[in-house]
């Protein structure tokens, strides 16, 4: 049938496009790399609309991947995509200065992201020339959580703060967490903080005593979450009660959430989008490039839905790229490469790693030797984050839980880094590897009077606290694509950008603050390699907003410029749009996804009160 629009991806921004243009009544074709990912466990009480949808649909649907021990591992390379697994969730991708993980599924990146929401500074949109607005973030806010007083019409749910141990059910800012069980005299900790996750009131204790010593002003906040908390309080308008679930601090965001807790994309998408007539979703389909026709485009891609790998093609007078920041990029890269589409020279430009930065506090102990608990496999993925201006950069520092079942390998592997020294070359590593004896857990014999045997994961993790950490970089990273496949680098090592070192200052000071010992994850230690590598998250740009195609590949409304027209001509290619985090020119030193709804949202707005979409049929 005829569409009058494709979408491109079923992330944040192909959501938000589906969703507005069905609104509209459009004639809207999806088309998704990757398959459904959901949890085997059924929600009491509430049927399964979806699995029955799917099943009526033929939709492939796969199984987050679990159990949470040594044996979850298993499930979890087994949902890695690779050349030869192709509908895997997590895309590893692995270049020469940095590894990239991204998601590959119906719901895109909110498959695996640490549900995160939250607003960069202004001065971090400033620096990248980002115009957006408090209008817009609240557009984005009222389009998540419902326009005030009607919370039954959101596309998502409740943001919520998830920093204590159990739901406290009421309403609580944030202000009124970070004073949860601090005496406002001595600005010390009380019994009460113990109702705080135990790394969440670690780091605030942590934060207080760096930011003392080096005279920096540090604010520690929980983190709003697009989260299922327990919230019986709000009666009528209540997330939890209706869904019959909530979070549970199970420490497994990242890998699927079995309570189905999270206000994941494809949820939004069945509940607004799948199920109304004129909407077309296709899985399992890679898009290939994108061809400019009369009055419209051509998108052309390999079907592996219905086809078995046939290259199929479908028109529509708009289209929404939101395939990723590599997916994306490399469409219009090979659409511009074959000559189908006049793009900017900027193309694959302004690549950014938001200046995503993990790092380990090992072993942290109290001030009297003991150990100090922090566990890091309890509650969501990240709960709390310390901000600060430190040396004319932002840098945001949240504690990040470790999957009980990565417990066993990290604990390990760890113990093998402490005892290999920093950087250490492959013969201390092998010292490490015998010293620390990786294998004594494979035939281990109970101890009953010995706790270091026989540990829960829970227990391995007690006192390894994970820094996630991110900052503004300079941004001038590069996506090319040599052959096949896109290629990521920068022409001075990007490991030299002097961000790392004041990351790492400040890491060490807070791992010291702890009690723990300073330990970066292996890439960056260069071990094996020789080199130090980064590991990416967040990354950002290689369709980066400009003001002509001189200097970008979208304006400010994701709208692709016409490189065919002069150096300052504003002119663009009607009805092609940028709305994922490729447009976004810089880093944020922030979670970007509030942000890359936010500027969808104003490029989908744009869209159709520009009339750049059709009347619907």
């Amino acid at each position: 049938m005829p569409f009058d629009a494709i979408v491109i991806g079923t992330g944040f921004g192909g959501t938000i496009a589906a969703v507005q243009l069905v609104a509209q009544g459009k004639k809207v074709l999806m088309l998704e790399r990757g398959t459904f990912w959901r949890s085997p466990d059924p929600l009491p009480l509430t049927g399964d609309a979806f699995g029955k949808w799917a099943k009526d649909h033929n939709m492939p649907v796969q199984y987050w991947p679990r159990p949470d021990h040594r044996k979850g591992l298993q499930d979890f390379f087994a949902a890695l995509r690779t050349q030869f697994e192709g509908d895997g969730l997590y895309q590893y991708s692995m270049f020469n200065q940095a590894d990239i993980l991204t998601a590959n599924g119906v719901g895109g990146g909110s498959l695996i992201y640490s549900n995160v929401t939250i607003r960069p500074k202004d001065e971090a949109l400033q620096r990248i020339g980002l115009n957006l607005n408090d209008a817009d973030f609240t557009a984005a806010r009222q389009w998540m959580e419902g326009p005030p007083g009607n919370h039954a019409n959101a596309n998502r749910g409740w943001l919520n703060y998830v920093v204590t141990k159990f739901p406290l059910n009421k309403d609580m800012s944030a202000a009124d967490y970070a004073k949860l069980g601090v005496d406002p005299v001595t600005d010390k900790d009380t019994d009460e903080s113990y109702i705080l996750l135990d790394r969440s009131r670690v780091l605030r204790a942590a934060a207080k005593q760096v930011s003392k010593k080096l005279g920096v002003p540090m604010t520690w906040e929980p983190l709003e979450l697009a989260v299922v908390d327990y919230d019986a309080h709000r009666g009528k308008e209540s997330d939890s009660v209706p869904a019959h679930t909530h979070c549970e601090r199970q420490g497994r965001c990242m890998l699927g959430c079995l309570p189905q807790a999270r206000h994941t994309l494809n949820k939004t998408l069945f509940k607004k989008v799948l199920q109304k007539p004129g909407v077309t979703l296709m899985p399992k389909s890679k898009v290939l490039y994108i061809g400019k026709k009369d009055n419209g485009y051509e998108v052309r891609f390999e079907d592996h839905f219905t086809g078995k790998g046939k290259h199929k093609s479908e028109f529509a007078p708009v289209v929404f790229l939101a395939g990723g920041v590599l997916g994306s990029t490399e469409i219009l890269l090979r659409s511009q490469a074959d000559n189908r589409l006049p793009l900017s020279d900027t193309l694959g430009s302004k690549f950014s790693s938001n200046g995503d930065f993990g790092a380990f506090a090992y072993k942290t102990k109290n001030p009297d030797g003991t150990a100090l608990p922090v566990y890091s496999t309890r509650g969501p993925i990240n709960t709390s984050h310390v901000t600060m201006n430190f040396n004319g950069r932002f840098i945001k520092i949240e504690d990040c839980a470790i999957p009980s079942m990565f417990a066993e390998f990290i604990s390990k592997g760890l113990e093998i880094l402490d005892k290999a020294g920093a950087s250490p070359n492959f013969f201390q590593l092998m010292k490490g590897l015998f010293e620390a004896n990786p294998f004594d857990r494979l035939v281990e014999i109970p101890h009953t009077a010995d706790p270091a045997k026989f540990q829960t994961e829970a227990e391995m993790m007690a006192d390894t606290f994970f820094f996630n950490v991110m900052s503004q970089d300079d941004a001038n990273g590069r996506i090319t694509l040599p052959g096949d496949q896109v290629d990521v680098g920068w022409e001075k090592p990007v490991a030299q950008q002097k961000l790392w070192a004041d990351i790492e200052t400040l890491l060490r000071e807070f791992s010291s603050a702890m009690g723990g010992k300073y330990i970066t994850l292996p890439g960056w230690q260069g071990v094996l390699l020789g080199k130090k590598k980064l590991v990416i998250t967040h990354p950002l740009g290689g369709c980066p907003i400009g003001t002509t195609h001189e200097d970008g590949v979208v304006n400010e409304f994701g709208e692709v410029f016409d490189a065919d027209q002069p150096a300052n001509s504003k002119a663009v290619l009607p009805g092609l749009y940028v709305v994922d985090g490729a447009a976004i020119p810089g880093a944020l030193a922030a979670n970007p996804t509030f942000t890359i709804c936010a500027q969808a949202l104003k490029a989908v707005t744009h869209a159709l009160a520009e009339k750049a979409v059709g009347a619907g049929h």
